[in-house]
This record gives C-alpha cells, sequence and structure tokens, in this order.
C-alpha cells in the first residue's frame, strides 16, 4: 500500500548480526546516475544482494500502512519495504512512494523480467499504484503482500490479481547504480552520502570541526573531488557555471529553490543525485528527496553545473567578489508551516472534498495541504490516520508545527479533527463552520476535545 514521503536518509544504525543481512558498508555508498557504463555481472551482484536482504526478514518483519519500523520488530507497508532493501544494500530510491517509484528507472516489458526489477500493482483497476513487488527470478516475486501473510515469495502465476492489476515494472538496476568507472558526478553523490552522519549542519561553517551550512557543505564536498566553488554563500553558488535546464539535468549538478514562490532569491540548495533524485542540506542535517514532490516543483528557481567531466577539476570564480558577510540561517520549517497556515485565512474555506484551487478541504485535508506544501507528506487526508504519522507529544510539551489532533463530541476520544501548533497557547485549524480560525489551547472546547499530538517535523 501507498506509503509516502516524510524523510529518507542512507544511513540507518541497525544491526545486521541478529538479521543475518550482509552489513552495508556506509562508506562505498554512491548515489545512481543512469549510464551503459554499468556491467550485467555488477547487474547481477547488486540484484541478489537485495534478494538476500529481502529473503532475511521473511518471518521478522510485519505489515504496517501507519508505521515505518527500521529495527526489530520490523514493521513495513509494501513500498517501505522495498525502499529499506534497496537502502541496505547502497541504493537510494529516496523514497517510499510508489508513484514516485513507478517513475524512476526505465520500463521493461513483462515478458523480459529480470532480478531486481519492481512491478507495480493498482488493485482498483487504474494506474496508479497501491502496491510494489520486486522480481527475483523464474516468475517470482518477493512482497510484503498484507497483514496476514506479511513478507512472502509469490508465483506471477498464482492469482488473477497479478494479471488484472498489474500496471508496470521498472528496471532500476543499472539506473540506480554508480558508473563503472565512476565518474566526476558520482564521485561528488557518494562522498554526500557518505558525510551524512559524519557532520554538524548550522549557522556556521567549520571544516575541521565539520560544521556547515547548506552552502558550506556543497563548497565542501565539491572541494573535495577536486571542484573549486570558492563560495559558501547559497547566492554566490547560484551564480556559478552554466544555467541547465531540468530536463537536462546530470550527475552533480546544483539545484536552487526558494521559500517562497516565484522569488528568485536563493534558499536552499540541493545536489542532483540522478534520475529524479536530489541531496540536499539544510540546517536539519542532509536528507534525499525525489523532484517529483509538488514543493520541489514549486519553489525550484534553477540549476547550474559548475564542472565537465572531461574539463580542468576547478571552475573560475564570479567576477564580483563573493560577499564575506556569514549567511543568515532561513526559517525553520515549523516558522514556515505557522506561516503558511496563515496565510490561508480567510481563502481556505471548508467542505467534503480536498481540491487545491478552490481551496477548499476538510479538517484534515487542510492540514495535509498546509504541510505538503512544505515538502512533508502527511500521508493521509483523514484526521484519524494522520494521527499515526510521525512522533507522540506529550500536550504540555507542544511546539510550534506539533499536529494536535481533537474529537468534536466533547468526550475527547474519537479523532475527527485536528490543528497546527502555533506556539503561545494557540493552534489553527479549518473550522467545519467554514473558515481558517485561530484558537486557544485553553480554550473549553479544546480542552474537551483534545485527544493527541503528534510531531513531524
Amino acid at each position: 500500500m501507498r506509503k509516502h514521503l516524510l524523510t529518507t536518509t542512507l544511513a540507518i544504525t541497525l544491526s545486521f548480526n541478529t538479521l543475518g543481512i550482509p552489513s552495508l558498508d556506509l562508506t562505498k555508498v554512491s548515489a545512481a546516475t543512469t549510464t551503459t557504463q554499468n556491467n550485467q555481472k555488477a547487474v547481477e551482484a547488486k540484484a541478489d544482494q537485495l534478494i538476500q536482504t529481502a529473503k532475511s526478514l521473511i518471518g521478522k518483519a510485519t505489515y504496517s500502512q501507519a508505521e515505518y519500523k527500521k529495527t526489530a520488530p520490523y514493521k513495513f507497508s509494501c513500498a517501505t519495504f522495498i525502499n529499506f532493501i534497496f537502502e541496505k544494500n547502497g541504493v537510494d530510491l529516496a523514497t517510499y512512494n510508489e508513484d514516485y517509484m513507478m517513475e524512476q528507472g526505465t520500463h521493461v516489458e513483462r515478458n523480459q523480467l529480470q532480478k531486481g526489477d519492481l512491478l507495480f500493482f493498482d488493485s482498483r483497476g487504474g494506474n496508479i499504484p497501491n502496491h510494489v513487488a520486486m522480481y527475483i527470478g523464474d516468475n517470482k516475486v518477493i512482497q510484503m503482500a498484507d497483514p496476514k501473510q506479511n513478507i512472502v515469495i509469490t508465483d506471477l502465476n498464482s492469482k488473477p490479481y497479478y494479471k488484472d492489476s498489474y500496471i508496470t515494472a521498472r528496471r532500476v538496476l543499472p539506473s540506480l547504480l554508480p558508473a563503472n568507472p565512476a565518474t566526476k558526478g558520482d564521485n561528488i553523490v557518494g562522498t554526500s552520502y557518505n558525510l551524512m552522519n559524519k557532520v554538524t549542519m548550522g549557522s556556521v561553517n567549520d571544516e575541521k570541526a565539520m560544521k556547515f551550512t547548506g552552502a558550506g557543505f556543497v563548497n565542501h564536498v565539491y572541494k573535495s573531488n577536486g571542484v573549486n566553488l570558492g563560495a559558501t554563500n547559497i547566492k554566490d553558488q547560484m551564480n556559478l557555471g552554466t544555467t541547465v535546464s531540468r530536463t537536462n539535468l546530470k550527475k552533480g549538478d546544483l539545484i536552487f529553490f526558494n521559500s517562497v514562490v516565484g522569488s528568485k532569491t536563493p534558499t536552499l540548495v540541493a545536489i542532483y543525485a540522478g534520475d529524479h533524485r536530489i541531496i540536499i542540506p539544510s540546517s536539519n542535517g542532509i536528507t534525499t528527496r525525489v523532484l517529483f514532490v509538488d514543493y520541489y516543483k514549486q519553489h525550484y528557481i534553477t540549476a547550474k553545473r559548475v564542472f565537465t567531466e572531461k574539463a580542468a577539476p576547478t571552475v573560475e570564480q564570479p567576477t564580483v567578489k563573493p560577499t564575506v558577510k556569514p549567511q543568515a540561517p532561513s526559517a525553520l520549517p515549523a516558522d514556515k508551516v505557522v506561516k503558511f497556515a496563515s496565510s490561508l485565512i480567510g481563502k481556505a474555506k471548508f467542505g467534503y472534498v480536498y481540491d487545491e484551487k478552490s481551496l477548499t478541504f476538510t479538517g484534515a485535508g487542510f492540514t495535509y495541504y498546509v504541510y505538503k506544501n512544505q515538502g512533508i507528506d502527511l500521508k493521509y487526508k483523514l484526521a484519524s490516520q494522520q494521527a499515526q504519522v510521525g512522533k507522540a507529544v506529550l500536550k504540555s510539551n507542544l511546539q510550534k508545527g506539533d499536529i494536535i489532533f481533537f474529537s468534536t463530541d466533547n468526550k475527547g476520544s474519537k479523532i475527527t479533527q485536528t490543528g497546527i501548533y502555533l506556539g503561545g497557547n494557540e493552534f489553527i485549524s479549518l473550522s467545519t463552520t467554514g473558515p481558517v480560525v485561530k484558537q486557544s489551547i485553553n480554550s473549553v472546547w479544546a480542552k474537551n476535545n483534545f485527544v493527541t499530538a503528534r510531531r513531524v517535523l
């Protein structure tokens, strides 16, 4: 079933000794690039690793749409299971959303399947996947099937479902493997992954202490690979190199985003990792995403190519000397969530639909829309299901950006409404009476109907 992206990183602190899964040497992790330079033996070896990891989890993981638990006792949906086994073998899908997985790699005909291919199904008879499985050869797939079967190996001829619900198959090997030999772009992206848990992100740059701003991290990674950007300011970095279109992105290109749609002032820089993936350094850490997410489409400014594979490894500096003033840290995610939610006062309205064009939502649909605009997918538009996302937080420990869940019967039991905590004992929500309103969490209604709260930031 569908499991949308909240956060994805390559580095996972999981002991494989108890699972019997081959351990992953994170120093060898590289992001993908579509290339014909990977030989078939390497592809087959990687596919065998994926299959071995997947099989080792049989009987050790249970089905869950609400939780993605990467340590024992393991809990996966069909897509988080696929993401997990790829991640553990150094292949970054950067998502556990079937929709986005189905847009990666290359199309393959069903009668030409090979080990490691991903198969997508829609039990509703459409073309939007709600299930994904991995081909393991001999007309069989391995999958996290359902709450009764959990992880199973299934013959594709065993049930009509696998024919009637089949949509397509995608070959992500070798598309998601580095080139052989590795390119400079491969090395840049590989360095980025390898530093994920070794650097501290913040508002200063100190290479000796491995502390960086987002742009400082980018400068360090490229310098480590012989590309001298000479700029630790995001605006100066956007003045480097040559502009490339989104349709012509290559591994190692820099992509710039704004915080306000339409603005040409960059607030976020990302490294293109190939096949629609990006590596994003920010004050929150280093994460990977896919460009399919609406936020990155809406906030995209430009992309720059700052090196060529055949050219000299250094890059000329811009004619204007970069400013030496320290870059002010960008607004925190919680502040952005609160600001955007507040901007919808007088604009969004209640209705039993989800319509972004007319800004008509249910209460939970409003919350979903607000977080989606900030690149955070809550996965569900139903309040009771959203209450299973993120981490539980006490009412006494609420922080700005937390989601609050209420009943509407003054009993504080069944979850039917959501709100976003603003700080200062206030929350914002889309009222069932129509408008977006701010209220006190200490009001009689809020006290009588409070059920729980979750932290997703």
